[in-house]
Order: C-alpha cells, then structure tokens, then sequence
C-alpha cells in the first residue's frame, strides 16, 4: 500500500517547465495554476548572509535569495528549478518564508503556458539594474503607454 502512495505522488504532473523566455530562461505553467497554491521551494545550500555577500561581489546576484540578515539560499544548482522564476513589477506568485524554507505562493489564477514570475524587490533592481531601470514586460508595456500619450498630446 505504502507504495503505491509513493509512486502516486512520484508519478504526478509537474506544474511548470523550464523554457526559453525573453531574457533567458523561465519557468512556464504546463496547467492553469490556481491563485494561493504553494507552487516551488526555492532550493540550495543555507550559506552565512555575509558570506554571500562576498559571492554576491563575485558573481553578481546569481541565485542568491536571502532569507533574513543571518542566512541565505545559494541556489545555484541546476536542480533548484525555482532559479528560472524571473522577475516582473506585476508578478503572479510571492515569496514566503516557511520555518527558514523559500516558497513561491501563486497571487494570482496562472495560465497554461503563462511564465511564472516574482517582484524581485526595489533594492535589488536599483542595484543591478541603476538608472536604466526595470526591463519587464509590465514595465515596458507602461513605458509605451506614457510615450503613446506624449506622442498625442505632442501632435
């Protein structure tokens, strides 16, 4: 009986893929996700915050997500498939702390095929991305609305 369990939860759906996205590689919805699903745990070796601070100097941000001022998540192995959720200012899923664990929480009813994306926060887009500021879709997509209306107002 005890596996046949097993084999059940072994052999059940993924939620998501790895696929190609705009800025690289993402995490696509392979079923409609319903809103307040606990969807991925965001995985990798527990690592001092101020050592990663160090490694953030080296390589950039890749992968590390601080879980609070004592420890943070290098999830850098290839199996931490929650790496490939990308960031948008209008995100579907959050970030919750669970017992020092990262979960991704959908905020929103997720499409098939839809990308899987999270607010990487205002800190770090300052950081990493300065004055050019945030290149996400709903970024770009305000961005357009105000230049369409300058250009009316202009003519």
């Amino acid at each position: 009986m005890a596996k046949a369990k097993v084999r059940a939860i072994k052999d059940k759906p993924k939620l998501y893929r790895v696929g190609r996205a705009r800025t690289g590689l993402g995490l696509f919805a392979t079923a409609d996700i319903p809103s307040g699903k606990l969807l991925i745990e965001y995985t990798g070796t527990r690592i001092p915050t101020r050592e990663a601070r160090e490694i953030d100097k080296r390589r950039a941000n890749k992968y590390l997500f601080e879980i609070d001022n004592r420890w943070t998540i290098d999830g850098s192995p290839r199996s931490n498939l929650a790496r490939y959720v990308n960031h948008s200012c209008d995100p579907n899923t959050e970030a919750e702390s669970n017992r020092g664990r990262m979960m991704f929480r959908t905020v929103r009813k997720i499409a098939q095929g839809e990308e899987i994306t999270l607010d990487y926060g205002e800190e770090h887009m300052e950081l990493y991305f300065g004055p050019a500021g945030c290149l996400c879709d709903a970024c770009k997509a305000a961005k357009r609305k105000t230049r369409n209306a300058r250009r009316k107002r202009a003519s």
